[in-house]
């Protein structure tokens, strides 16, 4: 086994070249603090911490509008039992905008998000609207990471009637996340916002035996990604396709599964109201000694929310299946967040499978 997190320490040391040579001026940072105290649960799938804190940083290099640098920090209070889980790196890569006549090609090349949530759309892929990202976000956010290649070309519509808008069509070519499919199966699925770091190894099973990493690289094969998006002002529809190309076997405490999924997403805005909807399907499969085993997945959600002078109220209903297991949630949430403040003051309640939990939290932006 070998890690696939090389790449991100020669874009970080990339990133540092602009500091020492004086280009300051084309760094931006970017940021929050959070704490959050919260009614523990029993366990998944929601957290049983009873008091969460964080510090997320962005660092964008801009020196032009053709090149740029994003590297995302991350330190927390829990490790959520992982190794190399409290302190460390999310994401960092180049990227490149070049305009054509038709169009703009955009490319990156590093670790970064599949650029595929519609409700995780905040800078340092946060959710505006809840405190928690749904079941499938907050499973995109702990085992899957591309730390490859991402290129995609967007298409201005016009006289198009009711289309016109901007056409996107992008394709990923990845190395890592060759685990992506452990934790609905072995954890089941959760509502929580751990996203993975870099080299990070995270617990799918209760005895610790066994862990899911988004960068570790253990069967040489590079999984891919394709996806295609229409927007305009209001509305957008957006199809991606996942598959890891995992050879589905076990590399010490590391167990690949081979995953391919689908994601269907859609938004709408219409004055201060917001609906977000996506929904999710697809396979993931593993082989020891005894043979090869498949599990049927799936995740969906439905969110709305109402943008006030000073506040934000947010509903979701989220629904998710892992094999024979079903499962299903409801979020509420309240942000008291002034327009031009740095505090952000929530307060959301979920009840899952039985369980509950209320959480208030407190988030100063930089």
């Amino acid at each position: 086994m070998r890690s696939a997190s090389v790449p991100a320490a020669v874009l970080l040391a990339l990133l540092l070249v602009p500091v020492s040579a004086g280009a300051a001026d084309s760094v931006q940072w970017n940021g929050f603090a959070l704490v959050r105290p919260e009614t523990p649960a029993s366990g998944v799938p929601l957290d049983d911490d009873s008091f969460s804190a964080q510090l997320q940083a962005g660092i964008d290099w801009r020196p032009s509008p053709t090149f740029g640098t994003h590297l995302h920090l991350l330190a927390r209070n829990e490790s959520d039992g992982s190794r190399r889980g409290r302190v460390g790196i999310v994401e960092a890569f180049l990227e490149q905008n070049i305009q054509t006549r038709g169009g703009r090609l955009h490319l990156m090349e590093g670790a970064f998000f599949l650029p595929t949530s519609r409700e995780n759309i905040d800078s340092l892929w946060e959710t505006p609207y809840t405190i928690t990202s749904s079941a499938l976000n907050s499973w995109l956010g702990e085992e899957l990471r591309p730390v490859g290649v991402d290129a995609s070309y967007a298409h201005r519509l016009h006289h198009a009637g009711l289309l016109n808008g901007t056409v996107i069509g992008g394709a990923t070519l990845f190395t890592g996340n060759d685990t992506f499919g452990a934790l609905p199966i072995d954890r089941g699925w959760a509502l929580r916002d751990h996203w993975a770091l870099l080299g990070e190894h995270l617990p799918v099973n209760a005895t610790g035996t066994l862990f899911t990493s988004v960068s570790a690289e253990n069967d040489d094969r590079l999984g891919w990604s394709a996806r295609a998006k229409w927007n305009n002002d209001h509305a957008t529809l957006q199809l991606t396709h996942i598959d890891n190309r995992s050879d589905a076997l076990r590399y010490g405490e590391l167990f690949n599964w081979a995953t391919r999924y689908n994601i269907v997403g859609a938004d709408y805005t219409w004055h201060h109201w917001t609906a977000v909807g996506e929904t999710s399907w697809g396979t993931t499969a593993i082989q020891p000694a005894r043979g090869r085993f498949s599990f049927d997945l799936r995740a969906s959600y439905l969110l709305l929310s109402r943008q006030f002078s000073d506040f934000r109220a947010s509903v979701r209903a989220d629904q998710y299946e892992s094999g024979a297991d079903h499962g299903h949630a409801f979020t509420a949430a309240f942000f008291w967040e002034p327009p031009h403040g740095k505090l952000r003051t929530g307060l959301e309640g979920i009840t899952a499978d039985g369980e509950k939990r209320a959480a208030l939290e407190f988030r100063y932006r930089f």
